[in-house]
C-alpha cells in the first residue's frame, strides 16, 4: 500500500495549545502522542510539534476605524486556533483521517524546492549593472536603503561570512532568525541558494535587518538534500506571525518584508485538483492561510513565479509549462515575481501566468542571470529576481512604515505602488509575461520627497535658524524650489541627484554670498565664532 506525507489539521485541544504557544525553540518541541487520532496504517511525525494557525475574526463596523476591504480579523487566542501535525498515512486511510472528529482536513504535506539557474547560460551583467538598472543611488538619496526594516530569507539559510567576503556584509537578527533543527545556527549555514538570496536582496536594502529562516533544511525527508515541506513552511511562518504581532513600545512601527525563493515543480507532487487536501488550487490550505494570515499582520511577502517557462523548463517540470505558478506563489496576498536579463528580455525559464489562486500572475518581474554572490555561476532563476524585489519593497518600507491604523501604508498599498512603478514591458498593461512590467527603482524613488537629516545640523548650524524649517526629531521633506546657483546646474545634474553634502555646501554659499551683497561689511554668526545650533528645543 503507497503511503503519502500529509498535513493534519487538529481542533483545539490543552495539550495541543500547551506544545504550539510554549516558549521552547521549535526544534526542541514533541508531539505528545495523547493529542492525535489513534488509526491504523497512519502514523505521526513525534517529532513535529503542534503548530498553531491563527483563528479568523469577522470585522463589523463598529470594530474597524477605516475600510479596507479586509473582512477578518487575526484572533491570538489559543481557543480560537487550529493546530497542524505532520504524518505519514496509507492512500487507503486518507479519507478515515479526515472524518475522525477531532480533524478539522487532511492536506497534501508539498515537497517544496528552492528555483536556481536555467543550466548552461552563462550570466548577463553583473550585481553593479543591476544596482544601476534599480537606480539604488537616486534610493539612498531619498532614504530609501532598508534601515529599520526587517528581511526575511526564507531558504536554504545565510551564510554571513561568505557575504563579508564579497564585499557584502548585512545585519542579521539571529534572535529573531528560525531553524528546523537543533543543529542549525542562523548566519552559519553552508553556502548555497540562500546565501545567494541575501546578496540579492541587499543591492537595494543594505541596510536592512536580515532573518535568516531556514525553511530549506527541513528535517523532513526528500528526493533532493535541499527539499522542504509545507509543514515545515506552516511553521516557519507562524515564526514570522510572532514577530509581527509581538509586543511595540509605543509609537513603535514593525515593517517584515519575507522573500520566498521556491515552490512546487509538478502537479503530481500534490494531491489532485478537487480533492480537499489538494494544495496548488485550495485556498483553504494551512499553508496558504497562513500566508495570508502573516500578510494580515502586515508583512510584504514575496515568491517565485518559479523556473516553468515555455522556453527552457527546470526538469523537475517535467514538460509542465502552462498554469504552473501553484499554490502561494500565486497567493493574491503576494508580490508574484518572473525574470528578465539585465537588457529587460524575459528569461526563458520564467513561468507564465495565469496563477492557481490568483489568475493575474506574475505582478512583475526582477533582474536575475547576473555575475553576484559567487554562490554560482550566474544568480539566476526567478530565485534571484525576487530578493531583487524584495530588497526594493525593503527599500521602500525604510520611509513608508507599516502602520497598522494606516491602510496607506498596507502590504495591499505597497504592491499598488510596486505594481504601478513598474516599466512596462510586453503588451500594454497586464499581461501573463512581465506582469506589469519590470521592477523600476527610479520611478519609485521619484515617488518621495528628498530627506534632509537634521542629525548633521551641529556641522551646519545655521541650518536650524531658518525660519522655514523646526526642530523635528526624524527628517521632513526639503523645501521646493532650492536655487543652488549657476554652479549647481553646470554638469551636476538636477537637485535630487546631488548628495547631501554637496545640496549643504551650495546653498550655504549662495545664501552667504547673497547676504554679503545686501548688507557689505556684515559679519555673519559663523564667521564670529558663534556655536550651537539652537535646535535642541533647550
Amino acid at each position: 500500500m503507497a503511503k503519502v506525507n500529509v498535513i493534519v489539521e487538529l481542533r483545539h485541544q490543552p495539550s495541543l495549545a500547551a506544545a504550539a504557544f510554549s516558549t521552547a525553540p521549535d526544534a526542541a518541541k514533541t508531539l505528545d502522542p495523547s493529542s492525535v487520532p489513534k488509526i491504523a496504517g497512519v502514523s505521526f511525525d513525534p517529532t513535529f510539534a503542534p503548530a498553531a494557525l491563527p483563528g479568523l475574526v469577522e470585522r463589523t463596523a463598529e470594530t474597524v476605524p477605516y475600510v479596507s476591504g479586509q473582512r477578518f480579523d487575526l484572533s491570538l487566542e489559543p481557543e480560537s486556533a487550529t493546530y497542524i501535525v505532520r504524518a505519514t498515512v496509507d492512500e487507503n486511510k486518507v479519507e478515515q483521517l479526515a472524518a475522525h472528529a477531532a480533524v478539522v482536513g487532511v492536506f497534501a504535506d508539498v515537497e517544496i524546492q528552492p528555483t536556481p539557474i536555467c543550466p548552461g547560460s552563462p550570466p548577463l551583467g553583473n550585481a553593479a549593472d543591476v544596482e544601476r538598472l534599480l537606480c539604488t543611488s537616486a534610493l539612498r538619496a531619498k532614504g530609501l536603503d532598508g534601515t529599520g526594516v526587517l528581511l526575511a530569507i526564507v531558504d536554504t539559510g545565510i551564510n554571513l561570512a561568505h557575504l563579508a567576503a564579497r564585499g557584502r556584509p548585512i545585519t542579521l537578527d539571529a534572535a529573531r532568525s528560525w531553524v528546523p533543527g537543533p543543529s542549525m545556527t542562523p548566519g552559519a549555514a553552508p553556502v548555497g541558494h540562500g546565501t545567494m538570496c541575501a546578496f540579492d536582496a541587499s543591492l537595494a536594502a543594505p541596510k536592512a535587518t536580515f532573518l535568516d529562516i531556514q525553511l530549506l533544511r527541513s528535517t523532513a525527508g526528500g528526493p533532493s538534500p535541499m527539499s522542504g515541506v509545507l509543514s515545515d513552511a506552516v511553521r516557519a511562518y507562524g515564526h514570522l506571525c510572532n514577530v509581527m504581532l509581538a509586543p511595540r513600545r509605543p509609537g513603535e512601527l514593525r515593517s517584515l518584508v519575507v522573500n520566498n525563493s521556491w515552490g512546487m515543480f509538478h502537479p503530481s507532487w500534490d494531491f489532485p485538483v478537487g480533492h480537499p487536501g489538494n494544495y496548488s488550487d485550495n485556498p483553504n490550505h494551512p499553508f496558504n492561510r497562513i500566508v495570508a494570515a502573516l500578510e494580515a499582520a502586515g508583512a510584504d511577502i514575496l515568491f517565485a513565479a518559479g523556473n516553468c517557462g515555455p522556453t527552457c523548463p527546470d526538469g523537475r517540470c517535467q514538460g509542465v509549462t502552462a498554469n504552473a505558478i501553484y499554490g502561494a506563489n500565486g497567493h493574491p496576498a503576494v508580490l508574484t515575481i518572473g525574470g528578465v536579463d539585465t537588457t529587460k528580455a524575459i528569461v526563458g525559464y520564467s513561468t507564465r501566468g495565469p496563477g492557481r489562486l490568483s489568475r493575474n500572475k506574475p505582478d512583475l518581474c526582477g533582474f536575475t542571470h547576473f555575475q553576484g554572490s559567487g554562490v554560482y555561476a550566474a544568480d539566476g532563476g526567478t530565485s534571484a529576481a525576487t530578493p531583487v524585489v524584495a530588497g526594493v519593497v525593503a527599500a521602500v518600507r525604510t520611509r513608508m512604515p507599516h502602520n497598522p491604523g494606516n491602510p496607506a501604508v498596507s502590504p495591499a498599498a505597497v504592491r499598488t505602488l510596486m505594481r504601478s512603478t513598474c516599466q512596462d514591458l510586453g503588451a500594454a498593461g497586464f499581461d501573463f509575461d512581465y506582469g506589469f512590467g519590470v521592477v523600476n527603482g527610479c520611478e519609485v524613488a521619484r515617488r518621495f520627497r528628498v530627506l534632509w537629516p537634521f542629525d548633521r545640523c551641529q556641522r551646519y548650524p545655521w541650518l536650524c535658524r531658518l525660519d522655514r524649517f523646526e526642530r523635528l526629531d526624524r527628517p521632513i521633506p526639503l523645501p521646493e524650489p532650492l536655487d543652488l546657483g549657476a554652479e549647481a546646474a553646470v554638469g551636476a545634474g538636477s537637485p535630487e541627484d546631488l548628495d547631501f553634502e554637496t545640496i549643504v555646501e551650495r546653498s550655504y554659499a549662495a545664501g552667504f554670498e547673497d547676504g554679503r551683497k545686501a548688507a557689505p561689511g556684515a559679519t555673519s554668526e559663523l564667521s564670529a565664532g558663534k556655536k550651537g545650533c539652537g535646535c535642541s528645543g533647550s
